[in-house]
């Protein structure tokens, strides 16, 4: 996977929008943007990330770790998320958005507290991404919800 998330990186224009490192590396910056957006990455912000990368594309561990390493320097070395957003367009179903948007309140609330930076973020991203308002809301609550149960 590393390589073709480098490949992907080293192309001038990517041949197959498709393809499936680059869908996983444009959501695992997305995720790593969230995590950072407070200015400090914790490690179980981490953790969380990967579980949510694992949840959605049954990656292994391996995978996890390079698409993770990979995304973090993505993250540091590009101002913009346009080239994320606009693969995340063009190729997520609705369903697939929704899963990202809630998956980006996970990353957020995995330390416990939520911060203004991190809450705008991700309204923004959710706008970016076409996700209503009611999605983003129902996200937010379901990540509560399932953090109440545990």
């Amino acid at each position: 996977m590393l390589k073709k998330i480098q490949a992907f990186f080293a192309a001038e224009e990517a041949d197959d929008v498709n393809d499936e490192a680059a869908l996983h590396l444009a959501a695992a910056v997305l995720l790593v943007e969230v995590a950072k957006s407070d200015h400090v990455i914790r490690d179980i912000q981490i953790e969380r990330l990967k579980a949510v990368l694992k949840h959605e594309w049954q990656l292994d561990d391996a995978d996890l770790g390079d698409l993770v390493e990979v995304a973090r320097d993505a993250a540091e070395a590009h101002a913009s998320l346009h080239e994320q957003i606009a693969l995340v367009n063009a190729n997520f179903s609705a369903q697939q958005k929704f899963n990202l948007v809630r998956g980006l309140w996970e990353v957020a609330y995995a330390n416990d507290e939520l911060h203004h930076h991190e809450e705008l973020l991700i309204r923004r991203l959710a706008d970016l991404m076409h996700v209503s308002h009611t999605d983003f809301i129902r996200g937010k609550h379901l990540v509560l919800e399932a953090r109440e149960r545990h």
